[in-house]
């Protein structure tokens, strides 16, 4: 119990004041197995989600009628059904939570399959442009060898160059 305590006191500090205040409510909840309190936490967190209003709006309705049905219910005395009620509400908040955060999860995969494909496509121009100088390498090591041959080798008569046979000193 001590560890869980540490640990959330060092979240708390990594966290705004607001998240803090919600997470200690879903704690506390948590902890007392009240389903309504820990429904009413989620469906709150749930609302202030701007970032995935269509994957949860289903879930979040549901949890929401299932907690005006929890509460119709103990107005009219039923705890019973109440309290299955706040459980089915509890639920619906639950999957809405858990959509969102495979929301966040496919995106994120998403992302880096876009990052893949990138870093595939930049190190296969790479690998193109290394093979390139690779041959250009391979093409001018073999012109230099045979430029090394062709000066190493005498030249015979035919060889040189041809001069055209003038007369020293006069016109053609």
């Amino acid at each position: 119990m001590l560890r869980a305590t540490h640990f959330a006191s060092l979240l708390s500090l990594a966290m705004p004041p607001a998240a803090v205040v919600l997470l200690s409510a879903l704690h506390v909840a948590h902890a007392q197995g009240d389903d309504r309190t820990f429904a009413i936490a989620l469906v709150t967190e749930l609302e202030r989600d701007s970032a995935h209003p269509s994957v949860i709006a289903e879930p979040l309705a549901r949890a929401k009628d299932a907690l005006e049905q929890g509460t119709r219910l103990r107005a009219v005395g039923d705890e019973t059904h109440a309290r299955a009620a706040d459980g089915l509400a509890r639920e619906w908040a639950e999957t809405g939570r858990d959509l969102a955060r495979a929301a966040d999860a496919e995106q994120q995969a998403a992302d880096l399959r876009r990052r893949a494909l990138e870093s595939q496509a930049r190190l296969s121009r790479t690998r193109a442009l290394v093979e390139e100088g690779i041959a250009r390498v391979g093409r001018l090591s073999a012109e230099i060898e045979q430029a090394k041959r062709a000066s190493s080798e005498p030249r015979t008569a035919r060889e040189s160059p041809s001069r055209p046979d003038r007369p020293a000193g006069g016109k053609p």
